[in-house]
């Protein structure tokens, strides 16, 4: 482990009493924060309308397995795009976690409470994982605090960039619902910090390995970006290095240590990884991916947009970009301590990789998988080196504050603080109440109709099996408050075509465009039945049962 930032210390008795309360109030106040206007994620009444369905639909299958003594990482999930074992070739120990307190608490914690806890506080407790993860490259108290202070702040414009970082929008009610990407977030930063431990000292084996696993478990992408980020810390050491004896034996003894770390984690995760690279015939490459998740936007749009602040800091003032440019200028003024490298290392390797190969073209091949990458998703890299890169910033003007001694430097550095933060935390609390408005409209609609729903739903479960279609993600007359009626039928165990969270079953290309009026559809796939919404026709073969709204 590198030695800690010296700046932090021999500043006397009263200096780190100062450093004491700097360290906690900003702590507190990141955590505090999003302990209460994150808190509506929690509170019952509502169903989910995003990607967060999915998940539970996978928690509810794992649950089931448990129950009745099957293989828990490789079942069948029967009622999305006509059935697949998502398991088999999709990341799962946040799910099979959720599960698993499920089953040993006898059903007491219902899944979807346990989920929304534990979206909750996963990103409650995401700055302390940003301190933590600081404190363990070497860097002092006031950076890992800083660190934490804006690790909740990012602001990213989706409406161009699409998601794939570390903001807000990506795991919230009205947001992405990413579940697993939230897991791998908690779980990337003290990834990265251990396996940096290991490189440089070849010591701490066991928990790198625990961590890298996981985070690869809970997230492949995100799993693949941590090696890839600690590929290119192998090479932070050798800057400065002029005698090439030494430069090749440091090289040689880094990379054998990433390697045997990379293959402990290759053998713990070997289970779910070599029926994966096994049976890639199974699994649907969808047609219809979007063109910037496979490519991403290119660096003249990803430049455009961290210039203008879109990245960090989308229609509020650029204080998080500031800060980022700030401390990347700091950084590299100091680039011969190595600990200032690893934000520059993790901020523009995430910037090259997140220009994708809109940008590379064919040298993007030279990436391992590199055509099972999602290159969009490296904006999450982007956002762990920036926070990292702003947290040096401001924790250089702390230092130099409270190494003068006087409280009036302290004051001015507070203010200072104050001034540039206050402004993306109020924008930050407005995206929160939006937030919180849409759980509270939903959560209004659903009771306005409880009596409806379940009487319809009851009706459902008592026919005859056969599949149903209940509208599809993108026609909005299907929807009670924010949530879909194909979701809410998701959440009762029907079996749904049309609207889809999935593609990865062969057939998953043609779920989502099911034709309602073509009868041989309806015969091909056994769709005997159709929630839908007054105001919409049918064809005549589409008999009405019973109308409830």
């Amino acid at each position: 482990m590198t030695k800690s930032d010296s700046s932090d210390h021999n500043v006397g008795t009263g200096g780190n009493l100062v450093v004491t309360l700097v360290v906690l109030s900003s702590l507190l106040l990141a955590v505090a924060f999003n302990l209460v206007f994150l808190f509506p994620e929690v509170q019952g009444g509502v169903f989910f309308f995003n990607d967060h369905v999915m998940h539970l639909l996978m928690i509810n299958t794992a649950a089931d397995a448990i129950r009745h003594g099957q293989d828990a990482t490789d079942v069948w999930q029967r009622t999305m795009s006509l059935g697949f074992p998502l398991f088999h070739y999709y990341q799962h120990l946040p799910h099979i976690s959720v599960a698993l307190i499920h089953v040993l608490t006898l059903g007491a914690l219902p899944l979807i409470d346990i989920m929304r806890w534990t979206t909750y506080l996963l990103l409650c407790l995401f700055p302390l994982s940003i301190y933590w993860s600081l404190r363990r490259f070497g860097f002092g108290q006031l950076t890992g605090a800083m660190g934490g202070l804006v690790a909740s702040l990012a602001a990213t414009n989706h409406f161009e960039l699409v998601f794939g970082g570390l903001d807000y929008a990506n795991y919230t009610f009205r947001g992405w619902g990413v579940y697993t990407q939230l897991w791998a977030m908690a779980l990337l930063p003290p990834a990265l910090a251990l396996g940096y431990r290991v490189i440089r000292e070849g010591q701490g084996y066991f928990w790198a390995t625990l961590f890298l696993a996981a985070t690869l478990m809970s997230h492949l992408m995100y799993g693949y970006m941590a090696f890839i980020t600690l590929g290119a810390f192998t090479f932070m050491h050798l800057i400065g290095l002029s005698d090439p004896k030494l430069l090749a034996s440091t090289m040689w003894r880094q990379w054998k240590r990433l390697v045997a770390l990379l293959l402990l984690v290759v053998v713990v995760t070997s289970y779910f990884l070599v029926p994966f690279l096994m049976d890639p015939q199974y699994m649907n490459a969808p047609d219809g991916m979007r063109s910037v998740f496979r490519d991403s936007l290119g660096h003249s749009a990803v430049l455009r947009s961290l210039i203008k602040g879109d990245l960090f800091d989308f229609q509020r003032f650029p204080s998080l970009t500031i800060l980022i440019f700030a401390g990347l200028a700091i950084c590299i003024v100091r680039w011969k301590e190595e600990r200032y490298l690893v934000p520059i290392a993790i901020f523009l390797l995430g910037l090259l990789l997140y220009f994708g190969r809109a940008t590379w073209g064919p040298l993007i091949d030279l990436l391992p998988m590199s055509q099972h990458l999602q290159m969009h998703r490296f904006l999450g890299l982007v956002h762990l080196g920036g926070f990292f890169l702003a947290a040096t910033a401001l924790a250089t003007l702390w230092n130099w504050a409270i190494s003068r001694g006087k409280i009036w430097y302290v004051a001015a550095v507070t203010a200072f603080t104050l001034l540039l933060l206050l402004p993306v935390y109020v924008e930050r609390k407005s995206y929160l109440s939006g937030n919180s408005t849409v759980i509270q409209e939903t959560r209004e609609a659903l009771a306005a109709e409880d009596q409806e729903l379940s009487s319809l739903f009851n009706k459902m479960k008592g026919l005859p099996p056969g599949r149903v279609y209940a509208g599809d993600q993108s026609d909005g007359r299907y929807k009670v408050g924010y949530s879909k009626f194909f979701a809410l039928a998701y959440g009762q165990g029907l079996d749904i075509i049309g609207g889809t969270f999935h593609r990865f079953s062969l057939p998953g290309d043609f779920v989502p465009n099911f034709s309602e009026s073509n009868w041989d559809q309806y015969d091909l796939f056994n769709v005997r039945y159709v929630i839908y919404s007054g105001e919409r026709e049918f064809p005549a073969f589409v008999k009405p049962l019973v109308e409830l709204f």
